[in-house]
């Protein structure tokens, strides 16, 4: 299997759906664990896939599962790493898990 770095925005896709598809199975057959591992395998191609771009240092994000803002520090590779407000140690997420605070 390619790396997803070296994958092309198609080939990307097409992997999202194949991990998205495969996590609903093993929910639904109440294999929690390997639903946890390709949600996060999803997660991670889907980072590759849209990039850092959109995201700002300093800009506030829901991570998926997540219930308090998180707040960007910087980027390493496709995580960005930052902190939540009652949190003083930086955490990374990909940046595939985050969404617009609003």
């Amino acid at each position: 299997m390619r790396l997803y770095s070296q994958m092309t925005l198609a080939e990307l896709q097409e992997e999202m759906e194949r991990l998205r598809l495969a996590a609903e199975e093993k929910k639904q057959a109440g294999d929690e664990s390997q639903y946890a591992v390709l949600q996060q395998k999803f997660f991670l191609a889907k980072s590759y896939y849209i990039g850092t771009a959109e995201f700002r240092v300093g800009g506030t994000y829901r991570v998926y599962s997540h219930d308090e803002p998180f707040t960007i520090e910087y980027f390493n590779g496709v995580f960005a790493w930052g902190k939540f407000p009652a949190s003083p140690e930086p955490v990374g997420y990909p940046v595939g898990m985050l969404e617009p605070w609003v």
